[in-house]
């Protein structure tokens, strides 16, 4: 277990405990993740918004919260997914019917269906844990070579490669592509 996992599993315990940091230790490890995903799926102006309102929600709600069931940063995506659900039908609701097509063009690059598919990757990559979570994350949000990451990790070569090939295999059939 790396000292992220346990750091994970202390905050998790902390927060089925009700105890007044967990919330304070959660926004510092998952935070981030979720404002990212907020802002790649809303854009930067409604991000701040739905970051928030995961975090008071999740405290609000956290006596439904199942360390047995899941991991707390897969929980949390999970309501990240559904306030961003929200936050995208309140702009549909108030979006006038005549709107200006090249401003929603400009957007439609970004589609609710990858808002989706997004929400999903990070979803399983939560529930997958480390090392392959963190070796992901390297690969494509820090965009590290393999070898990079091999000596960030502190792993063999081939380890970071059989972790990426297996991981990105689990996260296409996630997906429904082939195997």
């Amino acid at each position: 277990m790396s000292v992220e996992d346990g750091d994970d599993n202390a905050i998790a315990v902390a927060w089925e405990n009700a105890d007044p940091d967990a919330l304070e230790r959660a926004y510092r490890r998952w935070g981030g993740l979720v404002h990212g995903l907020a802002l790649r799926a809303v854009g930067p102006d409604d991000a701040d918004d739905v970051t928030q309102a995961v975090f008071v929600s999740a405290w609000r709600g956290r006596a439904t919260y199942d360390r047995g069931s899941a991991p707390l940063g897969a929980w949390l995506v999970g309501i990240t997914r559904r306030r961003i659900a929200d936050q995208l039908r309140t702009r549909q609701r108030q979006a006038p019917v005549a709107q200006e097509q090249p401003d929603v063009a400009d957007r439609s690059a970004w589609t609710a269906a990858d808002s989706t598919d997004l929400l999903s990757i990070y979803e399983e990559l939560e529930r997958i844990g480390d090392p392959q979570r963190r070796i992901i994350l390297l690969a494509y949000v820090e965009d590290l070579t393999q070898r990079e990451i091999a000596e960030r990790l502190d792993l063999p070569l081939g380890t970071v490669k059989t972790h990426t090939n297996r991981t990105l295999a689990r996260l296409r059939t996630l997906l429904g592509g082939a195997r």
